[in-house]
């Protein structure tokens, strides 16, 4: 039985440091921590008992790659933590909440379309408005046809403005884009 001094130590401590540091520092086995965990908390699934999603969660929801919401992590302000769930493995961690009031400051990332109905509760009113609009190609990957008709069209004198129109890119992502591909050639 664990006392209450340390069950405060491992609310304190979950998702901080791994399992097992946790138990040792205890003096307890990690087995022991685990069905503590599942006896008091329901789970010993420390990611589950967050409530908050992880990035690979997020961008399932809004049907976008990973690796966009980590971009919105990284370069954007999307809000996160990382947290150590059960013994090593790290996760990024959305609190919901916390993402809606970024998403009410960066609705031209995110196509709303996309994403059901309530799929990522409590849902702001404003998004029921923002979801009949179908966003601009925001973060689609470009394709082995578009990198060509980019090089092709610079080649031949086009403006990246007009490139830009062409393949409804913005004129920004395509100069990048162009850039990148001239240094590998």
């Amino acid at each position: 039985m664990y006392t209450e001094d340390e069950l405060v130590f491992i609310k304190e401590n979950l998702g901080k440091r791994p399992l097992t540091e946790i138990a040792k520092q205890l003096g307890r086995s990690p087995k022991s921590l685990e069905m503590t965990l599942i006896r008091k908390m329901g789970t010993s699934n420390t990611k589950t008992s967050t409530g908050n999603i992880t990035a690979g969660e997020l961008a399932k929801i809004l049907q976008v790659d990973r690796n966009t919401v980590i971009g919105w992590l990284a370069r954007h302000g999307l809000p996160y933590k990382e947290k150590i769930t059960r013994y090593k493995k790290k996760f990024t961690f959305i609190d919901v909440e916390e993402f809606w009031k970024w998403a009410a400051h960066n609705k031209e990332k995110i196509d709303f379309s996309k994403m059901l109905p309530y799929s990522l509760p409590p849902e702001p009113d404003w998004v029921k408005e923002e979801r009949k609009y179908k966003k601009a190609r925001n973060y689609c990957p470009w394709t082995i046809l578009e990198e060509k008709q980019l090089l092709e069209w610079a080649q031949a004198g086009l403006s990246m403005q007009t490139i830009s129109e062409k393949l409804k890119r913005t004129p920004s992502s395509v100069v990048k884009k162009y850039e990148r591909l001239k240094g590998t050639n």
